[in-house]
């Protein structure tokens, strides 16, 4: 399965920008917003923890680079 499949909505900039600024802890996790997803280089459990945390917010999912899917 490819991860970067186009299934349902992108993430709009300005959706990502509102989740960032409300949560002070994003600012130190590794992720950047890249044509309507957000994405991650090898991250820590931490890391996975905040970006499903995020997804909830987004109404998104995350997904690993096997195309396994992390639950919030």
């Amino acid at each position: 399965m490819n991860w970067w499949a186009e299934e349902g909505q992108d993430i709009s900039t300005a959706e990502w920008e509102a989740v960032v600024a409300g949560d002070p802890g994003l600012a130190m996790a590794p992720m950047w917003w890249s044509a309507g997803r957000f994405v991650s280089k090898n991250p820590s459990d931490a890391v996975i923890a905040t970006m499903c945390q995020v997804a909830k917010v987004l109404s998104a999912r995350v997904q690993g680079d096997d195309g396994e899917y992390y639950d919030a």
